[in-house]
């Protein structure tokens, strides 16, 4: 891919990053409340809430929004500012402060975890691979994905705190990391989103419980 316009783009994008790392610290606050109200945020929510199953985990949930929405139990973040806003805005739900690509949780203790809109702060490709074999790790039966469409210069893709972009050819790559389990995906022009569900399911009297331990 190198000298493809794509590499130009992803070299683009990470000197956005780090250039907003060098000059305001990378400290993500919490995302604007309009932005929920977009039709193409709406349609991805929609999207996730239909597919969750059973107790939810979200890894990388700033202030516990699409949690929320979803009707999710847990929310994980590496920010304490994000997890206190969530623990005011969500005093019903359970808050985490940890990092998602070593989460402090046990195997198969959820049904679902969410990483929605949240890989692509993430490295490329450590950083983006950890977090999803962590989500693998814990989720007993699936593991629900969205990032910004990054085939397309629209504002959900390019934004300065990004790393990487989500083209064709990376969402491919995130697709091959997700076997064996079975992949299905739908594309937008805002969004990509990935439904992963384990081929087969755990017995349940023998998954510990992480939300209710």
């Amino acid at each position: 891919m190198e000298g493809s316009e794509e590499a130009k783009r992803q070299k683009v994008q990470l000197e956005k990053y780090l250039k907003w790392v060098t000059e305001e610290g990378g400290v993500e606050g919490p995302g604007h409340l309009d932005t929920w109200c977009k039709p193409q945020q709406r349609k991805r929510l929609e999207w996730l809430k239909r597919r969750c199953v059973g107790e939810v985990v979200e890894l990388g949930c700033n202030y516990g929004y699409v949690l929320a929405y979803c009707g999710g139990h847990m929310g994980v973040d590496w920010n304490k500012s994000s997890i206190r806003l969530a623990e005011i805005l969500n005093p019903t739900k359970k808050f985490l402060v940890a990092d998602i690509r070593k989460l402090p949780l046990p195997s198969l203790c959820v049904d679902t975890v969410l990483l929605t809109d949240v890989l692509e702060h993430l490295s490329w490709r450590i950083g983006v691979e950890l977090a999803i074999s962590e989500a693998m790790r814990i989720a007993r039966k699936k593991v629900l994905i969205t990032v910004p469409n990054g085939d397309h210069n629209i504002q959900e893709s390019v934004s300065f705190k990004h790393q990487w972009l989500a083209t064709n050819s990376r969402v491919k790559e995130i697709v091959a990391w997700l076997r064996p389990w079975k992949v299905s995906m739908s594309k937008t022009r805002h969004f990509v989103m990935i439904e992963v569900v384990r081929v087969k399911e755990v017995a349940p009297d023998y998954i510990p419980n992480a939300i209710t331990a």
